[in-house]
């Protein structure tokens, strides 16, 4: 093998190594929020760069490129320079608890954004640990996982409980007093709640808790909620 032959394979193997030294956590944008009043989004990383844009304290932007001194962001649709000192990455973890006055769980999404995907929900009394306040979304971590909450329905004290859990388990039939064939099981308490699956008039369910409007139930060994006037004991 001659020298010049040697010299470009030793060349294209030394930058395959550079390629995977490069470390992946970099390439991932990661989001946080504007500390310490109104922050210049400005078009390059320099303070005599044009201005973008000034942002409140708790604005949530998204991290594109994390720098000692100006990270890339973006916002509101804009992409331009913040001063990284300026950028709130921390962590509080206080308790709150999911609070919503439809009965509904809250989603838990992946961005502080409605349009962010959606990684589970969870019912309502949920304690959640906030890892980071801002201004309309939290991020927050519940059990294992990590993600985005609307702060509007997380409150400091836990709302209170729809049913009481029954010593023991007792039998019903569902009826329908509008005169309907079907009642509605439902994921959570409340009307407005996803449906799980309309049963027909008849149907044995097991009462596991009992409340004045809801009770919980178990089908087909599924859990969800009925409304107790739907019942016959």
């Amino acid at each position: 093998m001659n020298n010049r032959k040697s010299h470009r394979i030793l060349s294209a193997v030394l930058a395959g190594a550079l390629c995977f030294a490069v470390p992946a956590a970099g390439l991932a944008s990661e989001y946080a929020t504007v500390k310490g009043g109104g922050l210049n989004l400005r078009q390059t990383a320099s303070l005599q760069a044009k201005v973008l844009g000034q942002y409140g304290t708790g604005t949530w932007i998204e991290v594109t490129s994390k720098g000692d001194t100006w990270s890339k962001v973006k916002v509101a649709g804009k992409t331009g320079y913040m001063m990284t000192k300026y950028l709130n990455f921390g962590a509080s973890g206080s308790i709150l608890y999911v609070r919503t006055n439809t009965g509904i769980g809250l989603n838990l999404r992946e961005g502080p954004s409605t349009s962010a995907a959606i990684i589970t929900s969870f019912p309502i009394g949920t304690a959640v640990t906030v890892l980071q306040r801002g201004s309309g979304w939290h991020k927050v971590k519940v059990g294992e996982t990590e993600g985005y909450m609307s702060s509007a329905y997380l409150a400091s004290a836990k709302a209170p409980s729809y049913t009481t859990p029954l010593s023991t388990p007792v039998q019903a039939v569902m009826k329908n007093i509008n005169g309907g064939s079907v009642v509605n099981f439902r994921l959570y308490p409340g009307m407005k709640t996803k449906i799980i699956k309309a049963y027909p008039v008849g149907t044995a369910v097991t009462v596991l808790e009992k409340g004045e409007n809801w009770c919980k139930v178990e089908i087909e060994g599924v859990q969800g909620y009925v409304s107790t006037y739907m019942l016959k004991f």
